[in-house]
């Protein structure tokens, strides 16, 4: 079967979060509540990438944590996708499959119709073991090259 939808993790793969600065903060006593987002930044290279494939393909997210108002207050997230998923809406979470085939449902498609991106290879090998093409996301320059290679785009 054909590829009809992306699924993507947002923290560590569409939202990059700089953990060093975090760390660092934290150290020092900084009160995090209220700045969470001066740590995270958007990868717009991979955020272009999906934008590019949206005409082609379902386009989703999936995430542990977050919040649906937060993506879509600092990055509009929710008009560049066709779906959100938030484990804390769902009452469930990666790995567990069930939060996976929910989304596939929503999507209205198979499993091997989908490609899933993420940073955690546990994440990965869970939506493997339901027929997901899942892959491994360790940087944007490797992850953009495994995608087009998935979905037969030329470099």
């Amino acid at each position: 079967m054909a590829i009809r939808a992306l699924i993507f993790d947002l923290g560590g793969v569409l939202i990059d979060i700089d953990w060093e600065k975090y760390k660092e903060d934290q150290c020092r006593g900084v009160s995090i509540s209220n700045l969470w987002a001066s740590y995270e930044t958007l990868n717009t290279t991979l955020f272009q990438f999906l934008v590019q494939m949206r005409p082609l393909y379902k386009i989703a997210t999936l995430c542990n944590g977050g919040s649906r108002e937060a993506m879509d207050r600092k990055f509009r997230l929710g008009e560049m996708v066709d779906l959100m998923v938030f484990d804390g809406e769902e009452g469930i979470s990666k790995p567990d499959a069930r939060i996976y085939l929910r989304t596939l449902a929503r999507l209205g498609v198979n499993p091997e119709e989908a490609v899933f991106v993420d940073d955690k290879p546990i994440n990965v090998e869970a939506a493997q073991e339901l027929g997901i093409h899942a892959l491994h996301f360790k940087d944007t320059a490797q992850i953009l090259a495994e995608l087009r290679a998935v979905l037969q785009i030329p470099s």
